[in-house]
């Protein structure tokens, strides 16, 4: 009688140690997705700051007068020499609204649209949510949108949400950058 009850007592904790490696195996494997959905979200918001401070760093470089010649909480529009080469191009960056990126499982993802000298409009598509523009004068007081005198703006801040376009238990990974970007070319 004592060798059933050891034969059983160790089929029963033998089935409750597989039972804790499978957990422990899908729970692990969570994570691992998690982090990954994670990653990818940082990287796509790392890519398109890169994107924003170089196009930012040379806004007004080689312009005479006013270089930004729309500025909204969603969309700017400014003037540059973007190749050194003496001529002055447009470049334009403006946010989509959600029935833009509706093939991607994210119902908020968003494209964020970069238009050079007004031509076709190319999305970066890398699960934006957000992209909110603020202004700043030298002095630091911020201009009201849309702002009405652009001569004025000495200081941007992007504030650029990006989320994956996949979800993990209806939860989508999230990344959130602010940039404060001050372009040499708009003055003190």
């Amino acid at each position: 009688m004592a060798v059933w009850l050891d034969i059983i007592a160790s089929f029963i904790f033998g089935g409750l140690l597989a039972l804790n490696v499978m957990r422990m195996n899908a729970d692990m494997t969570a994570r691992s997705y998690r982090s990954t959905l994670t990653y990818i979200a940082q990287s796509s918001a790392v890519t398109i700051a890169q994107i924003l401070e170089e196009d930012f760093r040379r806004m007004g470089f080689g312009v005479a007068g006013t270089a930004i010649t729309l500025a909204d909480s969603s969309q700017i529009r400014f003037l540059a020499d973007l190749g050194a080469d003496g001529s002055v191009d447009t470049l334009n960056y403006a946010i989509s609204d959600t029935t833009e990126a509706s093939a991607t499982p994210n119902p908020d993802d968003r494209v964020l649209y970069r238009a050079l000298n007004g031509g076709t409009p190319q999305g970066m598509r890398l699960g934006e949510t957000g992209f909110r523009l603020s202004y700043f004068k030298a002095n630091g007081d911020s201009l009201a949108m849309p702002v009405a005198a652009p001569d004025s703006i000495r200081r941007i801040r992007v504030d650029l949400t990006v989320e994956s376009k996949v979800a993990y238990d209806a939860t989508y990974a999230r990344a959130f950058m602010q940039l404060r970007l001050q372009p040499r070319n708009l003055g003190p």
